[in-house]
């Protein structure tokens, strides 16, 4: 593909012929046409001159485009000087016919002139974070007109802990702008960013698709599905969703657990009393999840068991019910997974909310647009839990009899036992005696008894 064949400026083309550059890089095939539209994205890029000249051609092309530039409407954050200087570069070379001015705010360069070059508002500011940061923190410096931002190598911002930095500029970025940010890898720290900071942003380079998940706003969740949770008692969880699954046998469901050991478990139960199930997690290879995730859209099973993995890797719309055996922390997740159940009053997404899952049940009703409603244990749960009692009321009668028989008991035999002497009826009293004293006592007595 060459530059002819996408709509640029006779002045931009020259400057394109300037530079020798007559044909599309693979990677300015996919991004520049979603550039050109004004698309904020994450693109995968590795450092060289097919990346600078992706988001410089565009920055050229929106600035030529305007009939009048007022102060400084592009803005390139980059990690090191020697990126800023060659992109610095590149803008003037290859903008020089459409009259484009540029400057950079480097590590290498002095503080003075770097404040001169943000007072002269120049059309194009190419900066290291930390040098760009401090001269606008003395001049208290306001972007006012930016409309185009491009935030070069996260992944290597991030690395050099310039995040914060980046960020800083960015509240004092106050005009709307098209962001479009570069990154070699996707890590956590990148994702958080973008999702932060793109608005229906798209994503380039990293899969076939284009659009990874993490990119897309939650969804909604549907109006016109049912949505409930049922309050579970007390080591009675597994209990009650077979009861609930009992109650619609025939309905295809979803059914989330927050681990693998989760859903093995629930396959074993599930197995035991004759239902159709297959299970997902992270453990497996690509092949094996394909293969079960075909078995269950096929109608080959009844349940899908998912486990540590997010409704977003999931592409099915037409199922009846999901179960949430584990309620999910994220209220994003929760929406995700509502909108894998087909449209109608007749599908639902169901919670199973245990004592530990009270939380985040709560945060749930308080972040949906539509809170659901609390259903009533099923009927055989009832049953269950009413036995339950009857047994724990019977065993705690058993126990209060055995504590009331064994005191009565106790009554019986203390009645029962002689009456013991008291020390004045023994010999010798209280006092006691030499054993001569009291046989002679005692003879005395008797005597006196005799004759009396």
């Amino acid at each position: 593909m060459k530059f002819e064949d996408i709509k640029l400026s006779p002045n931009i083309m020259s400057g394109l012929q300037d530079v020798n550059y007559t044909e599309l890089t693979e990677l300015q095939e996919k991004a520049l046409p979603k550039i050109l539209e004004g698309s904020d994205a994450l693109i995968k890029a590795a450092p060289g001159k097919s990346k600078n000249a992706t988001f410089v051609i565009p920055a050229l092309a929106k600035i030529d485009g305007k009939e009048e530039v007022e102060g400084t409407t592009t803005l390139i954050l980059t990690p090191n000087s020697d990126e800023a200087q060659q992109i610095d570069e590149l803008v003037w070379a290859a903008g020089y016919h459409a009259q484009v001015e540029c400057a950079s705010i480097d590590l290498d360069g002095s503080e003075e002139e770097q404040k001169a070059s943000l007072n002269d508002a120049p059309q194009v500011i190419v900066a290291n974070p930390g040098p760009l940061l401090s001269v606008m923190q003395d001049l208290r410096f306001i972007f006012r007109h930016i409309d185009y931002l491009v935030i070069d190598e996260l992944d290597k911002l991030a690395s050099l802990n310039l995040i914060p930095k980046v960020k800083n500029i960015l509240k004092r970025v106050l005009s709307e702008h098209q962001t479009l940010i570069f990154t070699s890898e996707l890590t956590d720290e990148v994702e958080a960013f973008a999702k932060d900071n793109l608005e229906d942003g798209i994503a380039i380079g990293f899969d076939e698709n284009g659009v990874p998940p993490m990119l897309d706003k939650p969804p909604t969740v549907p109006q016109d599905i049912s949505q409930g949770y049922i309050y579970v008692p007390n080591r009675m969880k597994i209990t009650t969703l077979m009861a609930h699954i009992e109650e619609s046998p025939n309905e295809r469901a979803i059914i989330f657990t927050a681990s693998k050991r989760g859903t093995d478990r629930l396959y074993k139960v599930l197995r035991k009393n004759n239902f159709k199930s297959t299970s997902l997690h992270d453990k497996l290879s690509d092949e094996k999840r394909a293969q079960r995730f075909a078995n269950f859209t096929n109608g080959d099973v009844q349940f899908l068991l998912v486990g540590d993995l997010s409704a977003t890797t999931m592409d099915i719309d037409n199922v009846k019910q999901v179960i949430n055996y584990d309620v999910p922390e994220d209220p994003d997740e929760y929406r995700y997974r509502a909108n894998l159940v087909s449209r109608g009053k007749a599908s639902r997404i169901v919670s199973l909310v245990s004592k530990q899952d009270r939380n985040d049940i709560n945060k749930l009703e308080s972040e949906l647009g539509q809170s659901p409603k609390e259903l009533d244990l099923p009927e055989k749960v009832q049953q269950k839990l009413e036995e339950r009692r009857k047994k724990k009321k019977e065993s705690n009668n058993r126990r209060n009899g055995n504590k009331q028989k064994k005191q009565q008991q106790k009554k019986k035999k203390k009645e029962m036992e002689l009456p013991r002497p008291s020390y004045e009826k023994l010999s010798g009293g209280k006092t006691g005696g030499d054993k001569k004293k009291d046989k002679k006592s005692g003879v005395i007595d008797m005597l006196k008894n005799l004759f009396s």
